[in-house]
């Protein structure tokens, strides 16, 4: 096995097993994600599982602590209790919430508490007495019903007198005794009856943790939330409305909140007198963070890469102790994957999902062990990825298994696409659950289409599971959606665009009759059936570029002017670059792809462009070069080496040229 393979195989799969230094080495932030979260304002982090949302806040946890501002980091998965939580039906939900509230508040109570006392921190006897009236406050409790008081009384005095007398021949006697006693009692009940509930006064509490954290260092405190969508959907609206009340008007609090979008309710508002409880979005949480906007292969191909180039990287370095992996990124894709190709496949199949992503590549390395992963490693360990893991999750709810059957032979059996459009005009529960499940993924909300003037729809695609199987047969998806061009005619699209109104045949009406489907609909994943596959085609494999030519290219290619231009050396290595893959002629789009996948870019050294490398290889002095072939081919002309390449090599960069 390839030590490098045994290293992906070790992989954590989540982010709470693992150590705060593990985290922080392996930590990519996406966009201005992590920019917008470390703000002061009150936010709420939505993402699916899977999307980072625990390693942001661990990453985030961190870094406030190291700014010396206390920072409480809670898992609402521990906290509560059966009794506040699961208990029957019968206890109003305004009771369990304030259960929950109470336990939150102890959590928040206990970690300031242990900050003060292990760092040692001026007014620690003010703050710890502060404290303990706040976690009164928290746990107070209050009855409901009647109260009777019963108090008796007794006091009993007794008097005994008595004289006695004794008279004989031989003796006379006399004696006198008196006993007095004196008996007091009194008795007192109390008798209660009613129900012992929890009442938290919300002006008294905000007061006492109003003063706790005027006193803390910093005068700052934060409070990050994980997990939110593991409290059950109807008590959500009740906990975030008593947090919002006792939290919010604080200003010296900041508190984060991640969730699962589909699977929270941060709001309930009555129809009939429009009174509303909860915490408002955009307006009490001042601004929303969606994991999901990005990282997806169809939005954005070149930041996709970018970020799980990096993901990987970084995950991989985090737990190489004797630094087996290459320290540059390029470099280290290079010696993972067979070919470029290969990692472009994987980033497509995790479908901006980090959790999928590490998952699918440590079942990959299984699976090459001895060999560099390849596009066939990928498919595989996606599809296999997709069935243990999506389809178990799936089968519990059999009308979510019917329609993603439904989905996907209307898509990919009838119209060979692996995107659709959905109505906004109705809110789908089971669309929602597919979303969730990481089944579908949104690529765009908000689009026009052309044939439905006035309506919005979403696009979604299908996840890469769902058609892997697919991918070398002639019923492989042709396109992400079908479009119309300038002469009315359909065509099947790629790239997304930001206006859809030329599409058609994309929109999928949830409300057609299922007789226009091929198949039955099933209730088990187990018998979705995909379009059969015959005639499987088989593709060139590329050869995977050796290290020693990655560095033989001039760390200074892109700028390097050879005769007056970037173009020649430029030209000269993507060309060397195509052969080392297995490709004797290569077009302008070709050699631009290679070089920027192998070119490290910078202000100073921008990507290439593939008109201006086209423009370029039309130039007589290019193509008067005297290592350049020319081919003709139509409107892409293919171009290609001769033997004299590497005396040009030598002579433009004064190394010997590699060996390919």
């Amino acid at each position: 096995m390839r030590n490098i393979n045994s290293i992906i195989m070790r992989l954590a799969k989540r982010a709470e097993k693992l150590q705060t230094e593990h985290l922080i080495k392996s930590f990519v932030d996406v966009g201005p994600t992590y920019t917008l979260l470390s703000s002061t304002d009150n936010q709420i982090m939505f993402g699916r599982r899977g999307t980072g949302k625990t390693h942001f806040l661990a990453v985030l946890n961190n870094e406030i602590s190291n700014r010396g501002i206390i920072s409480v980091p809670i898992d609402m998965r521990l906290i509560g209790s059966t009794g506040g939580i699961f208990s029957d039906q019968n206890i109003p939900l305004s009771e369990r919430a304030t259960r929950l509230l109470s336990d939150t508040l102890c959590n928040i109570h206990e970690v300031i508490l242990d900050y003060i006392f292990e760092n040692e921190i001026d007014k620690t006897t003010e703050i710890t007495e502060l404290l303990n009236n706040f976690l009164e406050q928290a746990t107070a409790l209050n009855i409901e019903g009647t109260s009777e008081e019963e108090i008796g009384s007794s006091n009993n005095i007794s008097n005994n007198f008595s004289i006695k007398s004794n008279a004989s021949l031989k003796s006379i006697s006399a004696g006198m005794e008196l006993t007095k006693g004196t008996a007091i009692g009194s008795s007192e009940r109390i008798k209660t009856t009613g129900k012992r509930t929890l009442r938290i006064h919300f002006n008294s509490i905000t007061k006492k943790l109003n003063d706790i954290v005027s006193m803390l260092p910093h005068k700052e405190l934060w409070i990050l939330i994980d997990e939110w969508s593991e409290i059950p959907l109807d008590l959500q609206p009740y906990l975030a409305e008593l947090l919002r009340r006792i939290l919010y008007p604080i200003p010296n609090i900041t508190v984060k909140i991640a969730a699962i979008a589909h699977r929270c309710n941060f709001m309930e508002v009555d129809m009939n007198t429009g009174a509303s409880i909860g915490i408002e979005l955009g307006s009490d949480a001042s601004s929303v963070i969606n994991l999901d906007e990005y990282m997806v292969f169809d939005n954005d191909s070149d930041a996709a890469k970018n970020f799980f180039k990096n993901l990987l990287h970084r995950h991989v370095c985090a737990i190489d102790k004797n630094s087996i992996c290459d320290r540059e990124p390029n470099l280290f894709i290079n010696d993972v994957f067979t070919q470029t190709s290969a990692f472009d496949e994987y980033v497509r199949a995790v479908e901006g999902v980090p959790r999928d992503a590490i998952n699918i590549i440590s079942l990959a390395a299984q699976t090459a062990l001895a060999n560099k992963i390849s596009i066939f490693h990928i498919r595989n360990s996606a599809q296999k990825w997709f069935q243990v893991n999506k389809h178990a999750a799936l089968n519990s709810r059999p009308e979510a298994v019917s329609l993603l059957d439904r989905i996907i032979n209307e898509v990919i059996g009838h119209r060979k696409s692996r995107g659709f459009l959905i109505s906004h005009e109705k809110n789908h529960k089971l669309i929602d659950y597919l979303y969730d499940m990481r089944v579908i993924h949104v690529l765009r909300q908000g689009v026009s289409a052309k044939n439905a003037v006035g309506k919005k729809y979403t696009l979604y695609t299908l996840d890469y599971g769902c058609y892997v199987e697919l991918m070398s047969s002639k019923n492989a998806p042709l396109g992400l959606i079908i479009e119309s061009d300038e002469n009315d005619e359909l065509q099947y699209i790629e790239v997304p665009k930001s206006d859809y109104r030329s599409v058609r045949n994309s929109i999928l009406d949830l409300e057609e009759d299922n007789g226009q489907l091929r198949l039955n609909l099933f209730t088990s994943t187990e018998h979705l059936q995909l379009p059969n596959h015959q005639n499987k085609t088989k593709k060139s494999v590329e050869r995977s570029i050796n290290k020693n030519l990655i560095n033989a290219i001039p760390e200074n290619i892109g700028t390097l002017k050879i005769y007056g231009t970037i173009y020649i050396p430029i030209i000269l290595v993507s060309l060397v670059l195509r052969k080392a893959k297995g490709f004797k002629k290569s077009n302008a789009s070709e050699l631009t792809k290679i070089i920027n996948e192998h070119m490290s870019i910078n202000i100073n050294r921008p990507k290439i462009s593939a008109n201006n490398m086209s423009r370029e290889l039309r130039k007589s002095s290019i193509l008067k070069l005297s290592w350049l072939n020319y081919h003709e081919n139509g409107r892409q002309p293919l171009f290609s080496l001769n033997e004299k390449w590497s005396e040009s090599w030598e002579e433009y960069f004064n190394n010997s040229a590699p060996t390919i």
